[in-house]
C-alpha cells in the first residue's frame, strides 16, 4: 500500500511530466515508426529511442533540456 506521499508524488509525476507531442508537436509522429508514441513522456520514449534509434534519443534529450524539462 502507497503511503500518502508516495501516491501525491506518483500523482504530481502524471501531471507535470510533460509529453512528448507538447514538447515536438506535429514532428513527434515521424517518431511512430520506431515505436514510440505521441502520448508517451519524454522518459519513456527516450527508452524506446535509446533501443532502436539512440542517435534520436540523443536528439530529443538536448531538446529536452534546452526546454528546461526535466528528465
Amino acid at each position: 500500500m502507497l503511503s500518502a506521499t508516495e501516491h501525491f508524488l506518483n500523482w504530481m509525476y502524471g501531471i507535470y511530466m510533460p509529453s512528448l507531442q507538447s514538447i515536438m508537436g506535429p514532428h513527434v509522429y515521424a517518431l511512430q515508426k520506431y515505436g514510440v508514441s505521441p502520448a508517451d513522456d519524454i522518459n519513456t520514449a527516450l527508452a524506446k529511442l535509446q533501443k532502436t534509434a539512440p542517435h534520436l534519443a540523443s536528439l530529443l534529450r538536448e531538446i529536452a533540456y534546452r526546454n528546461s524539462f526535466s528528465l
